[in-house]
């Protein structure tokens, strides 16, 4: 039951910044249509790219990268070790990701609040709100760290569990 909602929660999440990242082509396409026949870009184009679609396509989709074990990993020593010492390894590597993002979730969530309170504004060529695109971190980083919690309890009940990147999506 969590692992269905934790992997759906990871695949919304993740179509989300797909839309943000068609949004971003979207409009950088029609700043150059824009700027090249009609002499006329769009006022702040860089600027709405750079605080919201751009934090969509790299904060959104961490949670789903980490339930796919699909994070950069180096397991040259890791492949040498025994089976108990590699669950052990496993086991206190994903709580010490866990904690780390949920520092990260807290800080952020406190961050954008405080943002959010004082109506954050970017002085550019037009004046935006950024306070909304800040509560996208704190989302991203939740998620992350409820998928590295469930990695973390799975490589400590499971002992044949398998941490290799997936090529398959059904496995929940």
């Amino acid at each position: 039951m969590i692992d269905t909602l934790l992997y759906r929660l990871s695949r919304f999440l993740t179509l989300v910044a797909g839309i943000g990242l068609i949004l971003m082509m979207v409009q950088t396409v029609a700043d150059v249509v824009a700027d090249n026949f009609f002499g006329k870009p769009i006022p702040g184009n860089l600027e709405v790219i750079s605080v919201y679609h751009m934090v969509l396509v790299v904060f959104l989709p961490l949670a789903l990268v980490e339930w796919k074990h699909e994070n950069i990993q180096v397991d040259l020593f890791f492949l040498m070790m025994s089976a108990w010492l590699q669950r052990t390894v496993l086991v206190v590597g994903y709580l010490t990701c866990a904690v780390f993002f949920a520092i990260l979730t807290r800080q952020t969530w406190i961050d954008a609040v405080a943002s959010w309170q004082k109506n954050e504004l970017m002085m550019a060529a037009i004046y935006l709100v950024i306070w909304p695109a800040k509560f996208v971190l704190p989302i991203g980083f939740g998620a992350i760290t409820l998928v590295t919690l469930r990695h973390a309890v799975r490589a400590l009940r499971d002992p044949i569990a398998s941490f290799a990147p997936q090529s398959d999506e059904t496995h929940i």
